[in-house]
């Protein structure tokens, strides 16, 4: 048997070799503390670089999203089309919905850097027979929402210096001469409505048309035909009256493009160009007709879309 001596001899023994095992142990366990820090903090700094990653790629999708804007509202100006909010959701946003006053914004700024153009809201088109104005008060009383759904069109940002038409000539697309025509006919319209109150009795226009030999002049179409494209594209409004036993009752009225694209000014400067050698009290009455107060502003140069 051993003896007693030999017995805590071997204790101690087994006490050093716990303690130097421990001792050992201590240094690995630190560097593994170490190296579990370290790929905590590649793990984190990974994490920030995705963060800038997504940013950046969503901010080159915001960009497309400016640009495709941008090139929507060129193609609607183009075909005298309004701009319209459900147009820009669906074909330039679709699930970016949420993003559009960033990208609406991004795209003004580009539109007036680049093209000097930019987007304006088209006033509400008036309710003018009974029964326009009781679908009106029904469709208000039973929105709830307060955000603005009107339309936009394109208008040029440049000052009018530069809107000359030696700078900013009629578009080539079909032709100049066409264009020119176009421009000038529903500009024509659009004064004789105004000058005549803001309505005009659809055989007052047609006696008015005749006397400027509308039908011989006209290159693109007849008549009729440009009427209704100029109702179409919004430039004015063809109010018909239904009555019982009677012809219908048609009545010409400036529409919601315009009143923007044709404003009193330009009135006044065409009717000022055509009509020759002026009287002393002309611009007087114009501008009463008008409603301009300052008849130094009658010499602006009409604008053209």
């Amino acid at each position: 048997m051993p003896s007693h001596t030999q017995t805590q001899t071997q204790r101690r023994r087994r006490t050093g070799n716990h303690d130097e095992d421990e001792d050992e142990d201590q240094p690995r366990r630190r560097q593994s503390r170490r190296n579990n820090d370290s790929d905590d903090s590649d793990a984190s700094e990974n994490d920030q670089d995705g963060d800038v990653t997504m940013e950046r790629a969503g901010d080159g999708e915001e960009d497309q999203l400016v640009k495709k804007l941008v090139r929507y509202a060129l193609a609607c100006e183009y075909a005298r089309i309004p701009i319209r909010r459900d147009g820009i959701r669906d074909k330039v946003l679709g699930p970016n919905a949420r993003s559009f006053r960033r990208v609406f914004e991004g795209a003004q700024a580009q539109l007036q850097r680049v093209f000097g153009m930019e987007m304006m809201e088209l006033p509400v088109k008036e309710k003018r027979t009974l029964k326009e104005k009781q679908k009106a008060s029904a469709r208000k009383a039973s929105s709830q929402s307060s955000s603005s759904s009107r339309p936009y069109i394109l208008v040029s940002t440049l000052p009018r210096e530069y809107k000359s038409q030696s700078i900013v000539p009629p578009s080539r697309i079909p032709s100049t001469s066409e264009e020119a025509a176009y421009v000038g006919f529903y500009t024509m319209v659009i004064s004789l409505v105004v000058l005549s109150g803001g309505e005009l009795s659809d055989s007052k226009l047609r006696r008015y048309l005749g006397r400027m030999n509308a039908s011989q002049n006209l290159p693109m179409d007849k008549t009729d035909n440009v009427l209704q494209k100029i109702v179409r594209q919004g430039y004015v409004d063809k109010v018909v009256e239904k009555s019982e036993g009677d012809e219908d009752s048609v009545t010409w009225c400036i529409g919601p493009r315009g009143k923007i694209e044709v404003p009193p000014e330009s009135i006044a400067a065409l009717v000022t160009e055509v009509w020759g050698e002026l009287p002393d009290d002309f611009h007087k009455k114009l501008s009463r007709s008008l409603g301009v107060q300052e008849p130094r502003q009658l010499d602006t140069v009409p604008e053209e879309g």
